[in-house]
Parts: structure tokens; C-alpha cells; sequence
């Protein structure tokens, strides 16, 4: 049994302090992932909070299929995507389809930028696609989860996942293109 069964195991045993240790051990990550879905920090910040109340809360109900921080990342999916929806603001969904023999351009064109400006196009495009492309391309790319692990925290099959995964870097590479285009015409 690992350190986290333990601590679990004391936790429902009676010991709620030992929480803090997935709180200290999770909550960047956390943080990572409901950012990235509700683009605005108060908002993350709320949504993370309210994710490990409620992991503290249902503890009892951890089966321990799957490693705890797929459970808590779950959480914070699922809080994350309720104050989407709560919101009840319209998300604009870029559909933008890559032509054909752009790839190595768009390519080109963003491996010339400095790591600053790649972080900036990569956020700005990331802040034009649906929630869920955002939630696989973030646990994918950068928080650099295998896809088994993806398909637990979104509820997705793992197929299902390679598929999204694909389109999700097609439209990626469409609005990158986009937008690399637009500031090229600018210069």
C-alpha cells in the first residue's frame, strides 16, 4: 500500500489533517487544469477550493481504481465545467480547419518565436477552442498526463480520447495559423 492509500485510509480512520498533504501535494496542478477551463484566476481559485472540500467530503467514497489525483483531478473538471455553464456565457467555438500543406508554415513560422511568444499564441489560442479540446490538449501537452490517465479525469474512452486529441490539434494549428497570419500582416 503507498503513502496516499495510507494517508487516506487515516483520514477516513479520523485523522482529517492529513488532507493537507494531497492539498499541498495537488493543488498546482489543480489550479493548472481549472484555469486553463474557466480563464479567469478567482474563478479557478473557486473552483479548486471547492474541488478538495469535496474530495474531503466524499473521501470515503475513493475506490482506489484509479490514483487519487485522477480522482481530484476529475473534481476539478467537473466544478470547473458547472461554472462554465453557470455563466451562461456564449464560448465561441472556432471550428477552423487546417488547409492542406499549412501545417509546415504555421510550423515555421511558430518555431521562429521566442518561448514567450509561443506561451502567448499557444493561450490565445487556447482561449478560442471549446472547453473539453482545452481540458485534453492541457492534460496532454502540458501537464503531460498519458492518455489513460486523460480518459479516467474526462470520463472519455481512451479511443475516443486519440480521436479528440487529433482534432483538437488540427483546430490548434487553425487558429494558430490564424493568428500567426494576422500578426505577420501586422509587421
Amino acid at each position: 500500500m503507498d503513502q496516499e492509500y495510507r494517508y487516506i485510509q487515516q483520514i477516513v480512520d479520523g485523522q482529517p489533517a492529513r488532507f493537507a498533504y494531497f492539498v499541498t501535494e495537488y493543488k498546482d496542478l489543480a489550479f493548472s487544469i481549472a484555469i486553463r477551463i474557466l480563464e479567469n484566476q478567482q474563478d479557478a481559485e473557486e473552483a479548486v477550493q471547492d474541488a478538495f472540500v469535496q474530495a474531503f467530503r466524499q473521501i470515503k467514497t475513493f475506490r482506489g481504481d484509479s490514483k487519487f489525483s485522477t480522482w481530484l483531478f476529475r473534481i476539478v473538471v467537473n466544478n470547473s465545467l458547472t461554472r462554465v455553464k453557470k455563466r451562461k456565457r456564449t464560448i465561441l467555438y472556432e471550428e477552423i480547419e487546417l488547409a492542406e500543406g499549412r501545417f509546415e508554415e504555421v510550423e515555421s513560422c511558430y518555431n521562429g518565436l521566442t518561448k514567450q511568444d509561443q506561451t502567448k499564441y499557444i493561450d490565445q489560442a487556447l482561449q478560442r477552442m471549446a472547453p473539453e479540446d482545452k481540458i485534453i490538449l492541457t492534460l496532454y501537452y502540458l501537464e503531460e498526463q498519458p492518455l489513460s490517465e486523460i480518459a479516467v479525469i474526462t470520463g472519455i474512452s481512451k479511443d475516443n480520447i486519440k480521436m479528440k486529441l487529433h482534432r483538437a490539434r488540427r483546430k490548434m494549428y487553425g487558429i494558430l495559423s490564424k493568428l500567426l497570419n494576422i500578426e505577420l500582416n501586422m509587421i
